[in-house]
C-alpha cells in the first residue's frame, strides 16, 4: 500500500480528494518539514480515528528517532564493544582483559559492553559531579545501586519465560509509539519483578537475521532498543489502577529520575506514548520530559543521554517553544562538538597503537 517514501506517500494522501483524512496527511507533511510536534498531535487527535490515522501518525514519525527508532548508543564503552563484537563476528579471535575510562558511563551501557565483551575489568578515571551514582530524585522502585565503581542491579534476574516473551515481542523497532504500545501488552501481563529484572540483566538478542547482521556492526544496539520495549510493557501494568496513583506511573517516573542510565530516557519515552494516547496526561508529562532534561543539561560534564533526552522533548506533546529551544540548543551544541572533534583528530596511528583496550594473546 505504501511506497516506502513517507513525504511522497504523505503528499499522495493530501492531494487525494477521496482520501477521508486529508487534514491528518497535512498536519503529517507539516510536521515532517517543520518538526512542530503541534502538528504530530493533532494527526493523533483527529476527530475520526481509525487504523488509518494510525498509518499517518507512522508516516509522519518515520526515521525519527523515538518515533520510529531508538538513538544509537553514543557512549565510548559501547563504542569499544561494538569493534569488538563486530570484529568477533566476522570471524577474529579477539580478547579483552582490561578497559580504562577517563569517567563514568551509564549502568547499562556497561553492562552492554560486557555482554557483548565478556568479563572484562573496568577501570574508571573518576566519578565528576553530579556523581552519575546519585539519582535525580529518590525513588521506591530502583534497578541499579553501585558497589564502589561496579553496577550492580538491585532486581532479580527475569524469569525464562519473560526473556522469551521480550524477544518475540522487542525483535523490530516499532512503526510509532501508538502501534508499540499495543504490540507491548504481552510485556504487561508479566510480574513487575520480571519487567525490572529485564531492564538491568539484559538478556542477549533474538536469534533472527536481523540481530545476526547488527551484531557484525552494532552489536549494542538490541540493549539500547529493548529496554523501551520493557517500559511499554510497563505501561500496560495493572492498568485498571487510576493512572494518578497506579503502580505503573510510580514506576516509570521513578525510573526516569533514577540514576544517570538509559533506563531513563526509556522510561520517559513511555509516560510520552501515554501522554498521546491520553490527553489529560500531557501536562504532567510535558513537565517530567522537561525537568530531567533541565538535569542533564545542568550538569557540568557531559551527560551521554542528553541528545536522546532532547530528541525526546521535541516529540513530546504540548512542548512549548522554550522546550524546544533548549533541547535544540542542545542538538546544536553535540553537532558543533563533534565538529571540532572531528577538525582536531589527529592522524591515524598504526592500528596496534589505536587498541587502548588490553588483550590477552
Amino acid at each position: 500500500m505504501f511506497s516506502g517514501d513517507a513525504d511522497a506517500d504523505l503528499r499522495q494522501m493530501a492531494d487525494d480528494p477521496t482520501f477521508p483524512h486529508r487534514d491528518a496527511a497535512r498536519h503529517a507533511m507539516r510536521f515532517r518539514s517543520s518538526g512542530d510536534v503541534a502538528e504530530l498531535v493533532a494527526v493523533h487527535d483527529d476527530p475520526h480515528p481509525c487504523g488509518m490515522t494510525d498509518a499517518v501518525f507512522a508516516l509522519a514519525g518515520s526515521k525519527r528517532p523515538w518515533l520510529n527508532w531508538v538513538p544509537m548508543p553514543s557512549e565510548a564503552i559501547t563504542n569499544v564493544a561494538n569493534e569488538i563484537g563486530g570484529r568477533r563476528a566476522q570471524g577474529e579471535q579477539l580478547e579483552v582483559s582490561e578497559l580504562g575510562l577517563s569517567a563514568a558511563e551509564p549502568a547499562s551501557a556497561v553492562t552492554a559492553f560486557r555482554r557483548v565483551a565478556g568479563p572484562v575489568r573496568i577501570g574508571i578515571a573518576e566519578f565528576p559531579p553530579p556523581d552519575i551514582r546519585t539519582p535525580v530524585r529518590s525513588g521506591r522502585h530502583v534497578v541499579w545501586r553501585y558497589d564502589g565503581t561496579e553496577p550492580v542491579p538491585t532486581v532479580p534476574a527475569p524469569s525464562d519465560a519473560a526473556v522469551r516473551l521480550l524477544r518475540e515481542v522487542a525483535g523490530e523497532p516499532w512503526a510509532s509509539p501508538l502501534s508499540g504500545y499495543v504490540k507491548a501488552a504481552p510485556l504487561g501481563e508479566l510480574p513487575l519483578a520480571d519487567l525490572l529484572g529485564l531492564l538491568v540483566h539484559l538478556p542477549g538478542p533474538p536469534d533472527t537475521p536481523r540481530w545476526q547482521h547488527l551484531a557484525k556492526s552494532t552489536p549494542t544496539y538490541w540493549y539500547r532498543l529493548m529496554q523501551p520495549w520493557v517500559c511499554l510493557g510497563i505501561l500496560h501494568h495493572a492498568k485498571d489502577q487510576p493512572w494518578p496513583t497506579s503502580t505503573r506511573r510510580e514506576v516509570l517516573v521513578d525510573l526516569a529520575f533514577g540514576v544517570e542510565d538509559w533506563v531513563a530516557d526509556a522510561a520517559l519515552f513511555a509516560l510520552v506514548t501515554a501522554a498521546y494516547r491520553e490527553p489529560e496526561l500531557r501536562a504532567e508529562v510535558r513537565q517530567l520530559v522537561r525537568a530531567r532534561l533541565d538535569a542533564a543539561v545542568a550538569a557540568n560534564r557531559l551527560v551521554t543521554i542528553e541528545e536522546s533526552l532532547a530528541k525526546l522533548m521535541l516529540v513530546t506533546p504540548g512542548c512549548r517553544a522554550d522546550d524546544r529551544a533548549l533541547a535544540t540548543a542542545v542538538l546544536s551544541r553535540a553537532d558543533e562538538d563533534d565538529e571540532d572533534e572531528q577538525e582536531e583528530q589527529p592522524a591515524p596511528a598504526p592500528a596496534a597503537k589505536r587498541r587502548w583496550w588490553q588483550r590477552r594473546g
